[in-house]
C-alpha cells in the first residue's frame, strides 16, 4: 500500500494527475484505511486543483467514508471535491463543469443531510440557484427551486414552500412547449396542491391537481393524481404517501 501510495506521489510530482487519481481510486476501493490515503488524495487536489481526475478521487474518498460511517471526514472530502468543480466552473463554464458542479452539491448536501444539518442542505441548493441563474439556465433554477420548496414541506413551512413552488412553475412554464419541463410543471403542480391542501384551501388544491393530471395524461403519475382527487373529493386527509419526496441530497450509503 505504501508503495502505491508512493507512485501517486511520484506521478503528481511529474504532472501526471490521471495516473496519480488512478492509484489512489484503487487504494480507495481495497485498502480505504490505509495509512496517508487521505492526505494524498488531499493533495493531488491542492497540486491540480482543476483537474477533474481529482474531483474524481475525493468524490470516491466521501463516498466511501460516509460507507464506513465517518462522516465529518466525508464532509471534508466532499466539500474539497466541490472545490475543484466551482474552480472549473469559474475557469470554463461548460455545461459539463456545471453538471459537475451540481452532483458535487448533490454529494455534499447528501453528506449534510446523513449528519442532520438541513440548513446546509438549504444552502447546497442555494447555491445550485446561484450558479444556474448566473448561467442562464432557468430550468436548473427552477429544479432547484422545487427542491427548496420540497425542504420548506418537510420543515412544516408551508407559506415558504408556496412561494418557492409558485416560483418554480412560472419557470417551468416559460418552456411549456416542451413535453419535459411540462412534465416538470405538473410535478411541481402536485407539490403546490399538496401545500394548499394542508393549507385548507381545497378549491385550489384540487385546480392544481386537475392542472398537473392534463400534463401528465396517460403517464402512472397521473395514477398518484387521481389517488389524490379521490381523496381530496372524500373529505380525507392529505394521505401519508404522498411522493413529496425530493431529488437533492438524497445519495445513500447503505
Amino acid at each position: 500500500m505504501e508503495k502505491v501510495l508512493k507512485g501517486a506521489r511520484s506521478c503528481m510530482t511529474r504532472g501526471r494527475a490521471d495516473n496519480a487519481a488512478t492509484l489512489l481510486l484503487h487504494l480507495w476501493s481495497e485498502t480505504p484505511d490505509a495509512a496517508g490515503l487521505r492526505e494524498t488524495s488531499l493533495e493531488l487536489a491542492d497540486r491540480f486543483p482543476l483537474d477533474e481526475s481529482a474531483a474524481e478521487v475525493l468524490r470516491r474518498a466521501a463516498v466511501t467514508s460516509a460507507e464506513r460511517g465517518r462522516l465529518p471526514v466525508a464532509e471534508e472530502l466532499a466539500r474539497r471535491a466541490l472545490g475543484v468543480w466551482r474552480a472549473r466552473c469559474q475557469a470554463d463554464p461548460t455545461p459539463e463543469s456545471l453538471a459537475g458542479h451540481v452532483s458535487a452539491l448533490d454529494l455534499l448536501a447528501s453528506v449534510h443531510r446523513a449528519r442532520g444539518e438541513v440548513a446546509a442542505v438549504a444552502a447546497c441548493l442555494a447555491e445550485v440557484v446561484e450558479w444556474q441563474y448566473d448561467h442562464g439556465d432557468r430550468a436548473g433554477v427552477a429544479w432547484a427551486l422545487r427542491e427548496l420548496g420540497v425542504l420548506a414541506i418537510e420543515a412544516g413551512d408551508l407559506a415558504l414552500a408556496g412561494t418557492r413552488l409558485t416560483r418554480a412553475v412560472a419557470l417551468y412554464r416559460e418552456r411549456a412547449d416542451e413535453p419535459s419541463m411540462r412534465m416538470a410543471c405538473g410535478e411541481c403542480w402536485v407539490l403546490l396542491a399538496c401545500v394548499r391542501w394542508a393549507e385548507e384551501r381545497p378549491t385550489e388544491a384540487r385546480a392544481l391537481l386537475e392542472a398537473a393530471l392534463g400534463e401528465f395524461g396517460d403517464d402512472d403519475a397521473a395514477l398518484d393524481v387521481l389517488r389524490l382527487l379521490e381523496a381530496l373529493d372524500s373529505g380525507s386527509e392529505l394521505p401519508e404517501s404522498v411522493p413529496v419526496g425530493g431529488e437533492f441530497g438524497q445519495l445513500s450509503w447503505a
